[in-house]
């Protein structure tokens, strides 16, 4: 072993064939032909005659990075909120931060969130009436849902259908009721992708 500084040189002979080295986090494979494969967490510089391929660190005993999932009523980058998980597709379902400017009718709204281009997206719909009910269960962190109760603005419009396509199904935000109205009844939105 010979070293200058704090760097160490390690002389093993030729007769070894494929070894691997772990030190200070960095493992190390050399191979007989000459290539160096370096397992690590960030950049390594390695020389070589052969090929070097980086990969992820391998038998790393540190605790890998928590994967963050959003919790509701997290902003996106993107300005969108997050508000839970559709039970109808398994999927997350991302909010505008604010209800549409106007309640509307059924058809309208569908027309409203259809044409809606917003936040970098225009994938826009109204909610399920599962998805809404989600919405209601985390509108404290959401926010910004009309709560009192009154008729209509604190009621919301769903894209599900009742009785026989007549009626929608629609929330009030005060106590989460849901009930089928017609569709010529006006309701607030809240658009979801």
């Amino acid at each position: 072993m010979t070293g200058s500084g704090k760097s160490k040189e390690i002389v093993l002979g030729d007769e070894l064939g494929d070894i691997a080295v772990k030190a200070n986090g960095v493992r190390v494979e050399i191979h007989t032909d000459g290539s160096v494969v370096a397992y690590t967490k960030s950049d390594v510089d390695a020389f070589t005659n052969g090929a070097v391929h980086v990969h992820p660190a391998v038998n790393d005993d540190s605790e890998p990075a928590a994967k963050t999932e959003p919790k509701p009523g997290d902003r996106m980058a993107d300005g969108t909120v997050f508000a839970g998980v559709s039970p109808d597709t398994g999927k997350p379902i991302y909010a505008t931060p604010g209800d549409a400017p106007l309640t509307m009718r059924w058809k309208a709204a569908m027309e409203y969130a259809a044409k809606l281009d917003a936040h970098g997206h225009d994938d826009w719909r109204v909610p399920t009436k599962s998805e809404l009910n989600v919405m209601f269960n985390n509108r404290a962190a959401i926010g910004g849902f009309d709560i009192s109760g009154s008729d209509p603005a604190g009621w919301y419009g769903s894209s599900s259908q009742h009785n026989y396509g007549l009626n929608a199904w629609d929330q009030r935000f005060s106590d989460g009721h849901q009930y089928g109205l017609n569709k010529h009844f006006v309701s607030s939105l809240r658009c979801v992708r």
